[in-house]
């Protein structure tokens, strides 16, 4: 399976990039800025406006990769409830309730809870980290600045690593 965090962590390499390449152009003053938001900024007005940009994209990109691994672990547990339905001590009716109810209740369950099914094969620190990258998360989501700011790249290695402990990726 390939990782689903790929994506996302490709699209902030490229806007990283494009922050790099729009700086040179800031720092050469040339006229590539004309019929944008740098045109009339000064140079220095120009590079907090992309320091500000810079520090959302971190937030908003550590963001979608916790989003897309918590989407993989949900969806990783509902398609594989089927054994429910074939249990032998279970008669069949309650056992095609019981399906339904947890197949449709996954995605209330808390994730820190989501999470620690995984134990073992994901190692506690594999946890620790992927709660302590929820609270990131959860902090962004609620306009508040995060305790500790995560980067992306270390977002991307700590639950890429999780995913593959527990056989979610290659």
């Amino acid at each position: 399976m390939t990782n689903p965090l790929d994506r996302d962590i490709e699209d902030f390499r490229t806007a990283m990039q494009a922050f790099k390449v729009v700086r040179r152009v800031l720092d050469a003053r040339s006229d590539p800025l004309s019929n944008t938001d740098f045109y009339i900024r000064t140079r220095q007005e120009g590079h907090e406006m992309l320091d500000r940009a810079e520090k959302q994209l971190n937030q908003l990109a550590a963001f979608a990769l916790f989003a897309a691994f918590e989407r993989t672990l949900r969806d990783h547990l509902s398609s594989n409830l089927s054994p429910i339905q074939s249990a032998q001590t279970i008669p069949p009716e309650r056992a095609d309730r019981l399906h339904d109810f947890l197949e449709k209740g996954v995605d209330n369950w808390r994730i820190d809870n989501v999470i620690e099914l995984f134990a073992p094969p994901a190692e506690d620190q594999d946890i620790n980290n992927a709660k302590n990258i929820r609270t990131h998360r959860h902090h962004v989501a609620h306009g508040e600045a995060p305790p500790v700011s995560i980067p992306p790249q270390t977002v991307y290695k700590q639950l890429s690593d999780f995913l593959g402990k527990i056989g979610l990726t290659v």
